[in-house]
């Protein structure tokens, strides 16, 4: 059996105890085990790729994304030394982020909801024009709640329903979500990065979906999430249990973008909290941590099963939006 990581061990290794053994803990149980990085996010051939021939290929993605693992994890040293990065490292870096993003196992299952919600409204080339009649699309959908017609996804789909209604799509055609990848690495390049060490006594966790968008109240507007591209976009990225990164746009001056900034702060006792509560909110299964919390147990424990977010999505006969399930 082929087990492919979709969080790398070099970075699980960070926020593992000094008998290198995570404390792995599960969204909506309050039970934690003890494993080590190489036999956690992970999956059989998770990385595998269904072709246009109809056939699998399991060793292209992987091989490409170890490459970009390599490059990433000597940028990350060199931002954990404290030393301003270079272009070059700033390139890896933001290359390494976007990918992990877009691997990660909430990303894929956002990509099959959405395009289930993209096949269920008909948004095809023909009905979107521009990135801003495909806005307006979505917004008058979200306004919606429209119930699921069956007969509305085309035969071309990769989307299947199965003999008990499910919408299922094969693991293999959601790998596609990882091209986003290349498409925002730029965009987090030239933002202003700072790296937050944690105080005596705190500690980062992690999770199967470590990098986390989220957005400043402020700039909050109506069907608009947080995105690499808006403006009051964040993005954090917890490295080691010592360390959390986070990206941040770059302010402008008398209508000039001023160059992006590396900064090294001393985190509050409110920052790991904050950024560890990204963490929870934003995982699909599972927790990683240095030691077995007791705050973390409650934490898991409480929190609800993740449902769809896009506001596009179609709706059961009883109202609740229906998520795509991905299978082989």
């Amino acid at each position: 059996m082929k087990r492919q990581h979709y969080v790398p061990q070099f970075l699980l290794r960070g926020f593992a105890d000094d008998d290198e053994k995570l404390s792995v803990f599960t969204r909506g149980e309050g039970l934690s085990f003890r494993a080590s990085p190489k036999d956690v996010a992970c999956q059989r051939y998770y990385n595998a790729a269904k072709l246009e021939s109809g056939e699998i290929d399991t060793q292209t993605i992987e091989r490409e994304l170890s490459q970009i693992e390599d490059s990433g994890s000597s940028a990350i040293r060199a931002l954990l030394s404290g030393a301003k990065p270079t272009a070059e490292q700033r390139e890896a870096f933001a290359l390494f982020l976007t990918s992990q993003d877009f691997r990660s196992p909430r990303r894929r299952q956002e990509y099959a909801d959405m395009l289930l919600g993209i096949e269920h409204h008909k948004f095809g080339r023909d009905t979107v024009k521009s990135v801003e009649s495909f806005v307006l699309a979505v917004t008058q959908a979200s306004e919606r709640s429209d119930e699921l017609d069956v007969t509305k996804l085309s035969d071309k789909s990769e989307l299947r329903v199965e003999a008990d209604g499910t919408i299922s799509m094969s693991i293999e055609a959601t790998i596609w979500s990882l091209s986003a990848a290349k498409h925002f690495a730029p965009v987090v390049s030239e933002m202003n990065w700072h790296l937050f060490r944690a105080p005596r006594g705190k500690s980062f966790i992690t999770s199967d979906s470590p990098v986390q968008l989220y957005e400043s109240p402020e700039t909050l507007e109506k069907f608009n999430g947080p995105a690499y591209w808006r403006q009051g976009s964040y993005i954090s990225f917890p490295l080691t249990s010592d360390a959390c990164f986070l990206a941040s746009h770059r302010s402008r001056s008398n209508g000039v973008t001023l160059p992006p900034h590396f900064s090294v702060r001393e985190a509050k006792s409110s920052d790991v909290h904050f950024f560890n509560q990204l963490q929870l909110a934003g995982c699909l299964n599972q927790i990683y941590a240095t030691s077995d919390y007791s705050w973390l147990h409650k934490k898991c424990a409480d929190l609800p099963k993740r449902k769809s977010n896009l506001s596009f999505m179609p709706v059961n006969a009883d109202g609740s939006r229906i998520s795509v399930v991905a299978k082989r």
